[in-house]
């Protein structure tokens, strides 16, 4: 009898010890220390027991409870950050990430709400249904249960984060400030990998023709970051302008980020000229369909978005 056996075919567990248990369900297949840890679940004093689901369900019921909690107050939270934003909530930069905190609440509340019925499921079954199955039943909603609570948690964490955000005009200026030095950092390893090509290698253990494709699909990827950050910095300086006590951005952001705007043109430059034609046959199709799905993007960008792209046109060795 396997664990693929229908659970009106097994042999009642009820009653049998957990290592018998284990052997009825799996007859020696499968993870026997993953069966016996879902058996425990409906185990009194090591013996199974049809007994021991009540008990078993008022736990799972317990942290059910608590995610459905934690997503009530992630649900608050989010009302009273939209009321902080709303003297600037037309600003896309805003919006945005209210829009993706709504999608996120909205997907953490349905799975809020399907734990309940399957716990309503598990009480359907407990007279009579398949103990083991009952079993993995209780373990899933469980964990589904964890993780909700762990969403809800870090939702309401980032609700935080942008609540402070929205509330003080240096925190914008300095998270814009450390998103820049993390670009030009970015560049900066775009430019050693240029030396390197220019070098005629890219390492012992890489294919220079990947290598280059590689740093050419992230210089793309970084003139829109480049784009991105430009289109930020301008609505915070609309955002300043709306608030007289506002902290306009200072003017040596700008200056910054036009440091970082010439190296990367000039990254681009270098990989440019010592891209073999080869490489440029190779991988001229995939670029040029990235260069077509970043274009479409507008600020603020969807870096989630971006990674799938960048994901689907990455070279890999070998082509």
């Amino acid at each position: 009898m396997t664990d693929d056996q229908p659970a009106e075919a097994r042999t009642d567990l009820d009653g049998l010890s957990v290592d018998r248990a284990v052997d009825a369900v799996a007859e020696g297949a499968g993870d026997a220390d993953e069966l016996r840890e879902t058996l425990a679940i409906v185990a009194e004093d090591g013996v199974v027991r049809r007994s021991a689901v009540d008990d078993a369900v008022a736990n799972a019921s317990m942290v059910a409870t608590t995610a459905e909690t934690r997503t009530e107050l992630a649900g608050a939270q989010l009302s009273d950050v939209r009321e902080t934003a709303a003297p600037v909530a037309d600003l896309p930069l805003v919006s945005a990430r209210l829009d993706d905190y709504d999608a996120r609440l909205d997907a953490v509340e349905d799975r809020s709400a399907a734990l309940g019925d399957a716990i309503q499921e598990i009480l359907d079954s407990k007279a009579d249904g398949d103990l083991y199955e009952i079993a993995r039943r209780i373990r899933r909603v469980t964990n589904a249960a964890s993780d909700v609570q762990r969403a809800a948690d870090d939702l309401q964490f980032e609700l935080d984060s942008f609540e402070g955000w929205l509330t003080d005009g240096d925190q914008r200026t300095e998270e814009l400030r450390g998103d820049i030095d993390a670009l030009a950092e970015s560049v900066d390893e775009l430019d050693d990998t240029a030396d390197a090509l220019a070098d005629d290698g890219a390492g012992p253990d890489r294919d220079p023709a990947s290598t280059w494709a590689a740093a050419t699909t992230q210089h793309r990827v970084a003139g829109l970051m480049i784009t991105d950050l430009r289109a930020e910095l301008a609505a915070l300086r609309t955002w300043a302008a709306r608030e007289e006590e506002a902290e306009r951005p200072p003017d040596d952001v700008d200056a910054r980020l036009d440091a970082v705007e010439s190296t990367h043109e000039a990254v681009g430059d270098r990989l440019a000229a010592c891209a073999d034609p080869e490489w440029t046959a190779a991988f001229d199709d995939r670029l040029a369909s990235l260069d077509e799905r970043l274009r479409a993007m507008e600020p603020p960008v969807e870096w989630g978005e971006v990674e799938a792209v960048v994901a689907e046109h990455r070279p890999a060795d070998g082509r």
